[in-house]
């Protein structure tokens, strides 16, 4: 349970700074399928909210059993996480972001024709090929539009030159599918405390570890 918690909770970072527009908000509802009923009765209710101003962004994961913080600026990142025993939080400089970046190639997009409403805005399908760190190919189906624009693919590159921002994301990883689609879209001002946070009480967790602890490398 733990380790699907950090992977969903790995791939919500994955919007972060995704659409910059001036300035808003986008909230995703998350949905797993494809693992036990008793976990995905506990994993209900998640929830993903992304807050965007200029360059900097704030993305808040949040479920019955953990939540998780992340602000971004071009500065670096700050994630803080609650839950299941462990209060911590991990701290990425620029270079250690650019450093990530660079672990991963330019995606292969292929746009699609196919269109649905999501959130009240127009969303075509784009596939979306990346390799991971041990090299094999993951095919990611993407929704996204064109009305809110994608500022180059966030700290991770998955959604690098896709011609908008994402508003559906879909992975399946050993059978195990995750879902991330938007909700709702507010273009509400956002106060500039919401870019802030304190680490106060919470011990911090090096990158590396986090990635073993969700089954990832730290290479």
């Amino acid at each position: 349970m733990k380790k699907i918690l950090l992977t969903v909770v790995a791939l919500a970072g994955l919007f972060t700074a995704q659409a910059q527009i001036k300035e808003g908000s986008i909230t995703y509802s998350v949905s797993v399928d494809g693992i036990p009923p008793e976990q995905a009765a506990m994993m209900k209710g998640m929830e993903l909210n992304m807050s965007f101003k200029d360059k900097k962004s704030r993305v808040e994961f949040s479920s019955t059993m953990m939540t998780s913080t992340t602000v971004s600026d071009d500065n670096g990142s700050l994630t803080l996480m609650d839950g299941m025993g462990m209060k911590s939080f991990t701290k990425l400089s620029k270079a250690d972001l650019d450093k990530e970046s660079k672990k991963n190639p330019e995606p292969k997009i292929t746009y699609t024709e196919e269109k649905k409403t999501i959130a009240g805005y127009e969303a075509k399908k784009a596939i979306v090929e990346v390799k991971d760190q041990k090299g094999e190919t993951q095919k990611l189906n993407v929704w996204y539009t064109e009305k809110l624009p994608n500022n180059g693919g966030g700290r991770m590159g998955q959604f690098k030159g896709l011609k908008g921002a994402p508003l559906e994301f879909e992975t399946s990883q050993g059978g195990m599918k995750m879902r991330m689609t938007a909700t709702k879209v507010s273009l509400t001002p956002i106060a500039d405390s919401q870019f802030t946070l304190s680490t106060d009480g919470y011990t911090e967790m090096k990158m590396e570890d986090l990635q073993k602890m969700r089954g990832g490398s730290g290479k």
